[in-house]
């Protein structure tokens, strides 16, 4: 369960980023450009904070 909660955390963190990335985008970008962006932002924290291996101690 904390493996979960901690990757939550990440996509909101994730979802804070592309939210300030949002203003640099290039003019005209479409919509999937954007769809890209947070996908990339929100996911990609979240996916790797999930399989990350357990500290040891």
């Amino acid at each position: 369960m904390g493996g979960i909660s901690k990757a939550l955390g990440a996509g909101v963190g994730g979802a804070l980023a592309g939210s300030a990335g949002v203003p640099f985008m290039p003019e005209g970008t479409p919509w999937y450009g954007y769809l890209a962006l947070y996908a990339l932002t929100i996911g990609l924290p979240a996916l790797l904070t999930y399989l990350a291996p357990k500290n040891q101690q």
